[in-house]
């Protein structure tokens, strides 16, 4: 079995957290290339638009939040939106911090 096949993610639905820059930047990038939707997190929203870029460029949909996930209240707003724009959430990538 070939490698695209095995990391198909075609119509997942992801979070990733922290994905503003570094590593989580690099999940999210690799996620929607292996055909998954992304949403994206950070606590400067305005950092994400790159991301948010490069996951469109693979023909997937994005989404980004402000997010600081020392904010409970916050992380349950967050998921709750992202879960109801993707019609679920299949994968979490807790990165940042």
């Amino acid at each position: 079995m070939d490698a695209a096949r095995l990391f198909d993610l075609t119509g997942k639905k992801a979070l990733v957290t922290g994905a503003s820059r570094g590593i989580g930047q690099a999940i999210a990038e690799a996620l929607s290339a292996a055909g998954a939707d992304v949403a994206v997190t950070a606590r400067d929203e305005n950092s994400l638009r790159e991301t948010a870029d490069r996951i469109s460029a693979h023909g997937r949909r994005s989404l980004c939040r402000s997010l600081d996930v020392l904010d409970t209240n916050r992380i349950r707003v967050v998921v709750d939106e992202v879960a109801d724009a993707f019609g679920g959430l299949d994968i979490l990538v807790n990165n940042a911090g």
